[in-house]
């Protein structure tokens, strides 16, 4: 009897061990969850838009929505951080800095991955850098994350094994990469959430399946892969990620605790272990729900796929319950949770993809306000961009041909960047003249500006790449001409400049080799009946004009080789009082999947 009872007291201890053990863990899982809800999640979204710049949207309390200049080749998303591979394959980062995320390593990449707190890429020479945080906890606010840095010093996500490799995914607390033999290796944490329990519970998200894999992305507590057959394979979360058997996918990315893929038709599928009626992220517009198990008397693995009709060219990473993807026609189309805005994608924004697109900026400005808009040069389409609150009295814009940044200026001689896909603008100083009027950008990146009063002076670059304030006046005003738009040919020998007379226009043309002014086009010219409003250069040297037009935006295109107007339009848009325009050069090379 004394044994029956010291065993059964042995017994109880351990069953209220137990209990104890499991009303901890899933405590730690019920806090963690909440951490990562209020703190850590992905609440913006980013794309490489036509022009080869960023363009991002959503929430931006660390300023992770608001990307630098320049043209990029790829961007990807982390938690309160973005980081971006430039055209010339640097790396650059922005956002959130606490563990030194937003700052990457020197040397040049062929592709990167932001994780939550950490970020991986592979370089030129296929080896991995990794940078952010390598530790087992995110933030210093979190106690329960924080209690275990004491037993658990490092997980070791930011360390990559050495060898070669072909691409790399980072993740919540751990990282996965496709080696050059097709080998998948993953390092980091073994069970994301909590870390007393790595290795002890659940299928590990860093220990991939063996075989080949063309690509792989992790999640915040699991890892996926597509095989060389297209299809897809998934690891860790508890062992709970289960893709449809049926399913072949060409492209998936990484997020949150759901997983979106491109199929090989060109359309969508988003599955996991949750109800789509409860979680909004599976929910694709102009897509049908079912269960990925057919059969099962309770479904817990639930797929939605898009229709036939609705395909895509790209998914964008996934966040913790939403994604976006690229259109086959570039338009960009997200869905989910929204509680910052992460769904709604600035207006008419085109995606970069293989196919040749562009875009025009412009600056309209009427008594009440001033607003950029973008103008899609295949649907010729009008989408206001920006939400200035005021009129900044702006009539000059221009993008610099060295990185695609647009600036503006106001007839007060201020100088401004507009920055994140014309969505805001930046003052970046004076330029000492007021009464600007036109601004045109020369192919060697100096900046040629038109005030009236003052004349014809240049803002010239220093060794940053930075416009020099104030500029220098080298052709003074003596009052005969009225400039309203200005514009350099592609080569740059040859300055275009339009003024309005009482009755039609005249071209200028200003060739600075020979230094001498001539007419342009005289007949055609004398013949408008609208003032011009705006002058841009387009490729081949075709002359692109804005008309005063007080219901729709009024344009043409002239050819000054033959004096020919090729085309002549309308848009119909509230946005008409466009008073400059910028054409950005979309060519600028491939953008990375």
């Amino acid at each position: 009897m004394k044994n029956f009872v010291l065993k059964f007291s042995k017994l109880t201890l351990l069953t209220f061990n137990l209990l104890i053990l499991s009303y901890l863990f899933m405590g730690s899982l019920a806090t963690c969850s909440a951490a990562y809800a209020r703190g850590i999640q992905r609440g913006h979204s980013c794309v490489i838009q036509a022009d080869n710049t960023i363009v991002c949207w959503g929430l931006n309390k660390e300023s992770q929505a608001m990307p630098p200049s320049g043209t990029f080749l790829q961007v990807t998303v982390g938690g309160h951080h973005s980081c971006g591979l430039r055209t010339d394959k640097t790396v650059a980062c922005w956002g959130l800095n606490e563990e030194g995320q937003a700052t990457p390593p020197s040397g040049t990449f062929l592709q990167i991955s932001a994780g939550l707190w950490h970020n991986c890429g592979v370089k030129t020479d296929n080896t991995l850098a990794c940078w952010g945080s390598n530790d087992p906890y995110w933030h210093e606010k979190y106690p329960y994350l924080n209690e275990w840095k004491h037993h658990v010093k490092t997980l070791g996500q930011a360390e990559p094994p050495s060898g070669t490799f072909l691409q790399v995914s980072a993740g919540g607390r751990h990282t996965c990469g496709v080696r050059t033999n097709h080998t998948v290796s993953c390092w980091g944490s073994l069970l994301s959430d909590p870390p007393i329990v790595v290795g002890k519970l659940g299928v590990s998200q860093s220990i991939p399946p063996s075989g080949e894999f063309s690509q792989v992305a992790t999640g915040i507590d699991h890892s996926c892969g597509i095989r060389p057959d297209h299809k897809m394979e998934c690891w860790g979360g508890f062992g709970n990620i289960h893709p449809p058997r049926d399913i072949l996918y060409s492209q998936m990315l990484g997020g949150g605790y759901m997983r979106c893929g491109l199929k090989t038709d060109n359309t969508v599928a988003c599955f996991g272990n949750k109800d789509p009626r409860t979680n909004e992220g599976f929910r694709i517009p102009n897509s049908t729900c079912r269960c990925s198990i057919p059969g099962t008397r309770w479904c817990n693995d639930y797929i939605c796929t898009t229709s036939p009709s609705h395909t895509f060219s790209q998914i964008l990473e996934t966040g913790y319950r939403y994604a976006c993807g690229v259109r086959t026609n570039k338009t960009v189309v997200c869905w989910g949770y929204d509680p910052e805005g992460q769904t709604f994608p600035p207006r008419g924004l085109i995606a970069k993809s293989y196919e040749p697109a562009c875009l025009l900026y412009g600056v309209h400005n009427n008594e009440k306000e001033t607003q950029f808009v973008i103008i899609n040069t295949g649907s010729l389409d009008v989408h206001v961009r920006s939400r200035l609150d005021k009129n900044h009295n702006i009539d000059a814009l221009d993008v610099d041909p060295f990185n695609n940044d647009v600036y503006a200026a106001s007839r007060e001689g201020s100088l401004y960047k507009v920055r994140n896909g014309a969505q805001v603008i930046t003052e970046i100083g004076k330029m000492g003249f007021a009464n600007v009027e036109a601004l045109a950008f020369h192919p060697d990146g100096s900046l040629w500006v038109w005030a009236e009063g003052t004349g014809l002076f240049i803002v010239e670059k220093g060794e940053n790449n930075e416009l020099n304030l104030p500029g220098k006046v080298i052709l003074p005003y003596t009052g005969d001409i009225k400039i309203e738009d200005m514009t350099w040919n592609t080569d740059g020998t040859i300055l275009y400049a339009v003024e309005n007379l009482e009755q039609g226009s005249r071209l200028w043309a200003y060739d600075k080799s020979k230094n001498e002014v001539n007419f342009v086009c005289p007949e055609l010219m004398g013949s408008l009946k609208n003032k011009v409003n705006a002058l841009e250069t387009l490729p081949n040297n075709i002359l692109a004009f804005v008309f005063e037009e007080k219901k729709n935006l009024a344009y043409g295109v002239i050819n000054v080789q033959t004096c020919e107007m090729t085309t002549r339009g309308e848009i119909a848009t509230v946005y008409n009082q466009v008073k400059g325009i910028a054409w950005p050069d979309c060519s600028h090379g491939d953008a990375v999947k």
